[in-house]
């Protein structure tokens, strides 16, 4: 038999069974030998005591009257007749101190006092005591037992019987020998039979298996005959139905194999189209994983950013787009909120060191489970949109300035006409006192109104000049209500101040945002009848950075809103209001607005109103708590 045979039949089931049947039967044999033995071992030692005891026990009881009577012969007829029972070695009758009164087997120690531990713990016993010890002539193992022989409560001597272990041995090893005996006879037995139940169990078994992989190797006709109508009769049954069900599932697994070619070749051709239009875009499409690592890069991405998709492969986008770390900032920001983040203008830094303006638009990429899978950007390429934008703002700001220069030539039309007037007749009238009082009184004041107007107009165009410090809002806003207080009092306007609590300083120029929030409150004041309610209210924007803007953990931002309850401005004006010269009071120049507007821009925050036609208007500022401050500088060719 080869080696594998041999490893085969030990590793069989039939083997298994018959060794475990074997070793359940050894195990069992042997803790019930094991308890007999001892049990039969207990029986045979407790009768050998119980024997000694009753030897001891008659040898006190018939030698107390010759100890009390001194009667040593009688002592020795009794040492001697206890002496001649079965297994006894030795009788001894010791005296009240302890001296050999009668020996069975060694006369001459009468009258003597026996040493040693065994002898002297003999001597002592105040009741009875087995001892186990050894003949000092012939070194057999033996019992002594020791018994005080007492008279009306007093010890006069003590009695002791030497008992051989020899019968008790021989009983004990013939008892094992007999346990032992019947254990290998059940063994063998039980062996017998174990090895005929498992060839009866191994064989349809071995059956079974031969079967079974004839079934691995494709082989799927294969049947068993039962041949019993127990477990196995009925494990053969399921082996036939499994084997039937394996040949029918067999016959549908193909055919779904070849619907799945199918169709895998059919989704092969939809990915083929969809890359072919994904590289046919001519915006840049970046898609990145959990981590924030770069997965793909379209061939218009890679014309963008001059990275190849190969080398930006795997990658983290932080690291790819180092140069330019909004982008990275934008897709990990989508990553972090699971919300897409649209339109955000930046420059792109191409690896050669070049700027371009491009477009970026993020948004979650998900699987058709809905399951996250990372994000997906959208770089869209702004060079053309930016030169048109240009040529608009250059359109615009002729408008602009033509508007600018109608508007400033009708503010300054009426001082001039005065102005030409009073000229004019200089010449005429110099002598008339009344003319020279009115020329004095007019001139300077018309030549000032022209000079508020150019100021003005040199304060709305010129770069900003600002000292940033720590502002506190609600103290600011109080400033401005006691610098109206007479105009409120006399208007009986109700001022309500809506301040939360947890608004911190912010940085600004004190000065500015005092003169923009001066002219929303004049307005508000300008707009209410008597008994009208101005509202200041100051707390956090909710809705974040502007648009445009990608949110930070430390871009708060504050609002500020001035309501009144007025007329409410017409819908035909709300495109025009923070226009310079466009105004819809009666007096004032329509600057107020405009200055207001770019006070706010200049600190990097946003101005918007709501108003609703008789029902009031309100102000919005919103301020972020330290200035960006090279943002400011994109609003320095406003034409406004």
């Amino acid at each position: 038999m080869s080696p594998r045979g041999v490893d085969l039949g030990l590793h069989s089931l039939e083997a298994k069974l018959l060794w475990g049947a074997v070793l359940l039967l050894s195990l069992l044999m042997a803790t019930v030998t094991v308890v007999v033995e001892q049990r039969q071992r207990d029986a045979i030692v407790g009768e050998f005591d119980r024997r000694g005891e009753v030897l001891a026990r008659n040898l006190a009881a018939i030698s107390s009257g010759p100890l009390l009577l001194y009667n040593f012969t009688a002592l020795e007829q009794n040492a001697a007749r206890v002496a001649s029972e079965d297994d006894v070695v030795y009788a001894i009758v010791l005296d009240a101190d302890g001296k050999v009164a009668a020996h069975s087997r060694r006369p001459e120690r009468i009258g003597i006092s026996l040493t040693g531990d065994v002898h002297e713990r003999a001597a002592r016993a105040e009741s009875l005591l087995v001892q186990q010890t050894v003949a000092a002539d012939t070194q057999e193992s033996l019992y002594d037992f020791s018994l005080p022989v007492e008279i009306d409560g007093q010890k006069w001597g003590t009695v002791r019987v030497g008992l051989t272990k020899r019968r008790m041995d021989e009983a004990i090893r013939r008892t094992r020998l007999e346990l032992g005996l019947l254990a290998l006879g059940t063994l063998v037995l039980g062996g017998v039979v174990a090895a005929v139940v498992a060839r009866r169990i191994a064989g349809p078994v071995r059956e079974l298996e031969h079967r079974a992989a004839a079934i691995a190797r494709g082989e799927l006709d294969q049947r068993i005959e039962p041949t019993t109508f127990d477990e196995i009769g009925r494990l053969a049954i399921a082996f036939n139905h499994m084997a039937a069900q394996l040949l029918q599932q067999r016959s549908a697994l193909e055919e779904v194999h070849f619907e799945l070619q199918r169709r895998f070749q059919e989704l092969a051709d939809v990915k083929s189209y969809t890359d072919s239009i994904v590289n046919s875009l001519t915006n840049g499409i970046i898609t990145v994983d959990l981590e924030g690592r770069v997965v793909t890069l379209n061939p218009a991405a890679e014309l963008l950013t001059g990275f190849f998709a190969g080398e930006a492969g795997r990658r983290y986008c932080t690291e790819v787009f180092g140069l330019t770390p909004e982008i990275g900032d934008i897709l990990m920001e989508t990553l972090a909120s699971r919300a897409p983040i649209g339109n955000v203008p930046l420059t792109l830094r191409r690896r050669n060191g070049s700027g371009l303006p491009v477009e970026l638009s993020t948004a979650p990429l998900k699987g058709g489970d809905g399951k996250d899978l990372g994000a997906v950007g959208i770089l869209r390429d702004l060079t053309v949109v930016r030169q048109l934008e240009s040529q608009l703002r250059r359109s615009d700001r002729l408008a602009a300035v033509g508007t600018l220069a109608a508007g400033l030539a009708h503010e300054i039309k009426n001082p001039l006409t005065s102005l030409r007037t009073f000229i004019s007749r200089v010449a005429s009238r110099f002598d008339d006192a009344r003319f020279r009082e009115r020329f004095q009184s007019v001139v300077p004041r018309e030549l000032e109104r022209i000079n508020r107007i150019v100021e003005r107009l040199l304060e709305l165009a010129r770069p900003p000049r600002m000292s940033f410090s720590l502002v506190r809002l609600p103290a600011l806003l109080e400033r401005i209500v006691e610098l109206y207080e007479d105009r409120i009092e006399t208007s009986d306007v109700t001022v309500t101040r809506e301040f939360a609590r947890d608004v911190p300083p912010i940085q600004a120029d004190e000065e500015a945002l005092h003169r923009a929030l001066v002219n929303l409150v004049a307005n508000a004041l300008d707009a209410m009848t008597a008994g009208g309610r101005l509202t200041l209210r100051l707390g956090w924007s909710e809705g974040g950075d502007p648009p445009g803007r990608v949110r930070r953990a430390f871009n708060r931002r504050l609002r500020l809103e001035v309501q009144d309850s007025g007329t409410g401005i017409p819908a035909s004006a709300t495109d025009r209001i923070f226009n310079p010269f466009f105004t819809t009071k009666d007096t004032g120049t329509g600057l107020g607005l405009a200055i207001t507007h770019k006070i706010v821009q200049d600190h990097g925050g946003s101005i918007d109103f709501r108003s609703v036609r008789g029902g009031g208007t309100v102000f919005r500022i919103v301020l972020p708590l330290v200035p960006d401050l090279h943002l400011t500088s994109e609003h320095d060719d406003d034409p406004r």
